[in-house]
């Protein structure tokens, strides 16, 4: 019998693989960085995973024979509400992480979230959304006459700065652009100002979707590819290196990628327009900057789907956008037309796999039922 089937028969938890990794604080220090992320990575998919379907165990195998887990710690980056649900120890050359269940109570959200992949802006910046934020916002989307806090995630409801609005729609119509040409405005919560990357295709890959959600789940505003975010001069990426035809399919195709929750019954991605302002450098061609407006989106615009897992049929799953929202604004039923029926167990306070329960009003306890069928004399 092999050391993991022992194990297997040994623990009668939900066991997770967490493949192969390099323990304690000072080797993961030193080890290459995306290394160590991707080595991250799969371990907090996994306990994510198993916090969100009851708990379980996840197992990992020691890469560095000399580990000392007393002298060397651990070194993992697990994020820290997932630690309050987390107990450790060595089996072997195994390290063992055993999860309990997700508490709900605790966490005052329904689902363990690696990240919620909803953005908003914060000022002049892009940020996500924590878990807790992001519910806050789907119940107010849900529902514009819940109040949030006075806090940067009321800007679906704050007024737009109209002249900057104004002035940066008039950069997005501009005929022509001079380079180096300083803007008469800066950024703000609707104008982000972005440089290109080397690999244009690329960055705008990894970029945009989370300036279009921050911006969708707002008032809408403009990202302006190509202006220097600090010194509003334009620059453009040089006509050599953009082939405008290709580069609008990139951009097509990563907005309509981007997840949409909606409440409203509609079906629609973000909507938006792209241009591409031709940058002169006295009278010659030089480039171009590109130019898109995003209008606000009527509900939910996630970056990408939330990283958040579960476990079906044994093995770890990605939810959905859609899964994850509707589960995390999940309530407890209506029974308004029940009067007799109460709860007795609410959804809100236990784990994300518990539905709520109800019993009748009137329903008498085992204790009782005994009193009255079998009663005992002193």
């Amino acid at each position: 019998m092999s050391f993991l089937e022992d194990l297997e028969l040994n623990f009668a938890e939900c066991i997770q693989d967490g493949g192969k990794a390099t323990l304690g604080v000072r080797q993961r220090e030193e080890m290459d960085t995306t290394h160590c992320m991707k080595q991250n990575e799969i371990i907090s998919q996994a306990v994510c995973a198993l916090l969100n379907s009851g708990g379980g165990v996840v197992r990992v195998e020691i890469e560095n024979g000399d580990y000392n887990f007393e002298r060397d710690g651990v070194g993992l980056n697990l994020p820290p509400l997932f630690r309050n649900h987390l107990d450790e120890m060595l089996y072997g050359k195994l390290f063992l992480i055993y999860v309990s269940s997700w508490d709900v109570a605790a966490s005052h959200v329904r689902l363990a979230t690696l990240c919620s992949n909803l953005y908003h802006r914060c000022g002049t910046f892009t940020e996500v959304m924590d878990p807790e934020k992001a519910l806050k916002f789907l119940k107010r989307v849900q529902d514009p006459r819940i109040l949030g806090d006075s806090d940067s995630l009321n800007l679906q409801e704050a007024p737009v700065d109209d002249a900057q609005m104004i002035l940066a729609s008039d950069l997005f119509h501009s005929p022509q652009l001079q380079y180096l040409e300083k803007l008469n405005f800066t950024k703000s919560s609707h104008v982000e100002f972005q440089m290109f990357s080397a690999d244009l295709s690329q960055g705008i890959r990894e970029r945009l979707p989370k300036c279009v959600s921050a911006l969708a789940n707002s008032e809408g505003g403009y990202v302006f590819f190509g202006v220097h975010d600090e010194t509003r001069h334009v620059i453009g990426c040089e006509k050599e290196k953009i082939n405008c035809t290709n580069l609008k399919s990139t951009i097509d195709a990563c907005i309509r990628k981007m997840p949409v929750y909606h409440f409203c019954g509609q079906n629609h991605k973000v909507q938006y327009e792209l241009k591409f302002l031709e940058v002169y450098d006295k009278e010659a061609l030089h480039g171009y900057v590109c130019a898109i407006k995003v209008e606000r989106f009527c509900c939910a615009a996630f970056a990408k789907a939330p990283d958040s897992w579960e476990i079906k049929d044994n093995n770890k799953k990605p939810l959905t956008a859609n899964d994850w929202a509707s589960r995390m604004i999940e309530i407890n039923p209506d029974l308004s037309s029940f009067p007799q029926m109460i709860p007795w167990k609410s959804m809100l306070n236990t784990t994300p796999c518990s539905k709520t329960v109800f019993t009748h009003k009137y329903l008498k306890c085992v204790e009782d039922l005994q009193k009255d069928y079998f009663p005992v004399s002193p």
